[in-house]
């Protein structure tokens, strides 16, 4: 939802002139922007705090790399970007739509005809990202964007390349706890499979309503422990044995995003 500029937001983001907020969070704040073409972009700005810290500008450098690398039609395109900036920025094209997280928290869960579509996306969405040699490590409800043409994936902001070993100590968590799958809970490196199991979560929390794990800390410790199977009751008969798959524990029994 867009809301009014406020006294210290920036009028000018690199090429792009500011017109309202789309978000902000802890990070940072997302504007909407307009070049001189009048093309709409979403435009990430961090918060000025992080600026001059040297691990959250090479966090965002990572971030714009691994935006600029991934084209499809299901990942919100990067228009410009400058890491190096004073005040660092990214611009994406904008997406008129809501998020998962914000229609099933307004309207319920996803009508079943409807399901289908958004699954196919979605995993159309991570073939782009995997076959970039990408992995976004973070893809839950409020990063899917749905759009008229079909849902969009946005924020890479702790994407990685595949194969580049994470600088993420083994213990300390990055992501949300209810999409993350089981090594990624472990602390342990997130390839591709890790997509894959929060794909799984995200059809079902669109079908259902709920995430297919809860994500209290005592029980995320649990699943940690023990392999307990999702809930995925209400999840239409046609997709629960793609969905159940996609969940699967360990990674290399989950299917790829093209299958």
């Amino acid at each position: 939802m867009l809301t009014p500029l406020v006294e210290d937001d920036p009028r000018r983001v690199g090429p792009f002139a500011i017109h309202n907020r789309i978000g902000a969070g802890g990070m940072g704040t997302v504007y909407l922007g307009f070049n001189a073409d009048g093309r709409a972009a979403a435009v990430k700005v961090p918060d000025a705090r992080f600026a001059d810290d040297p691990e959250f500008r090479e966090r965002f450098r990572r971030e714009v790399a691994a935006a600029r690398r991934v084209h499809g039609r299901a990942v919100a395109a990067v228009l410009d970007a400058d890491p190096e900036a004073v005040a660092p920025w990214l611009a994406t094209e904008y997406v008129e739509g809501t998020s998962l997280a914000d229609a099933v928290l307004r309207h319920g869960r996803m009508e079943e005809r409807l399901l289908h579509g958004f699954g196919v996306g979605l995993a159309d969405a991570l073939i782009a990202i995997h076959a970039a040699g990408v992995v976004h490590r973070d893809l839950k409800p409020s990063n899917i964007l749905l759009a008229w043409d079909g849902p969009k994936v946005i924020d890479f902001g702790i994407a990685r390349a595949a194969g580049v070993p994470s600088h993420t100590r083994t213990g300390i968590l990055i992501g949300t706890l209810a999409w993350m799958a089981p090594e990624q809970l472990r602390g342990e490196r997130a390839g591709p499979p890790a997509d894959i199991f929060a794909w799984g979560a995200c059809v079902t929390y669109a079908a259902t309503g709920h995430p297919p794990f809860a994500s209290e800390q005592a029980d995320v410790l649990t699943r940690m422990r023990e392999d307990r199977p999702p809930d995925i009751a209400g999840v239409p008969d046609g997709l629960a044995p793609l969905v159940r798959a996609a969940l699967a524990r360990r990674p290399e029994d989950r299917p790829s995003a093209a299958e």
